[in-house]
């Protein structure tokens, strides 16, 4: 049905396949809009109960897709990107009834990590690595990652948060935000089936309070954040980073 992102229907479970493994599942314009309308489609049927999200290859994914140099401070409509696409994916995982799974196999980067991360539970491969390099290419971490890791991480994530970097699957679980398993999607799988043995209204409504009690003011930080990374994409910043980036070479930012 789609070309990048695999549907696997099982009863109240779907399993969502990223299928760009070519490039490392980064999250494209046509991944992205095929995966909203999936979302969409999964939230509004009433019969599903949990969605898993995995990616194919060698990685989860490896965020949003960097292929064309900016002309000019300003050329590229970040602020849009986020409002029109990544958000509203992003609030069809957070603010669905359903149950949402990351089973995170490999490299996962940025708004990737933004996807596994907004999910209620995930599970990681021992080699899985997460990478957070917003700052390379002169903006800031978006798709919600810095409400949601300062949130569920706290301190232990505002370096990363501020100024990048990486960790482990075994750093992540420290974290809390996976749990490191031989087979993620197996487990994945498994935990499914078995939440959808449970009370699944009771689950549905927990998230409810959680969302309350965490995230109830999503929308308001997603509107700041896509204002800044609007403005950040006007810088020289932005261009000297992500030419220096499709031009493998280090940067030479200049704070302007």
């Amino acid at each position: 049905m789609y070309k990048y992102v695999v549907v696997d229907d099982r009863g109240p479970i779907t399993v969502f396949t990223l299928n760009r493994p070519e490039r490392l599942n980064a999250l494209g314009p046509e991944l992205r809009a095929e995966l909203l309308d999936a979302l969409r489609k999964f939230n509004g049927n009433s019969g599903k109960m949990v969605g898993i999200f995995t990616g194919s290859g060698r990685a989860f994914s490896s965020g949003a897709e960097i292929s064309v140099k900016p002309s000019g401070p300003g050329s590229v409509d970040l602020e849009g990107e986020l409002r029109d696409s990544f958000h509203l994916i992003l609030k069809e995982i957070r603010f669905s009834d359903k149950l949402f799974i990351a089973s995170v196999n490999g490299v996962t980067a940025g708004a990737g990590i933004s996807l596994a991360v907004a999910c209620d539970f995930a599970f990681a491969s021992r080699n899985a690595r997460f990478i957070l390099a917003f700052q390379n290419l002169g903006i800031i971490p978006d798709t919600g990652l810095t409400l949601m890791m300062a949130r569920l991480v706290g301190a232990k994530a505002l370096k990363y948060l501020l100024i990048g970097g990486e960790f482990t699957a075994e750093e992540a679980e420290t974290m809390g935000l996976v749990k490191v398993v031989d087979d993620p999607l197996s487990e994945a799988l498994k935990f499914a089936n078995e939440i959808v043995q449970g009370p699944f209204k009771a689950y549905s409504y927990g998230k409810r309070l959680i969302n309350e009690a965490l995230f109830k003011d999503l929308d308001q930080f997603l509107t700041v954040e896509a204002r800044l990374q609007g403005e950040l994409s006007n810088t020289h910043d932005f261009v000297e980073g992500v030419s220096a980036f499709l031009e493998k070479r280090r940067p030479r930012f200049t704070g302007s």
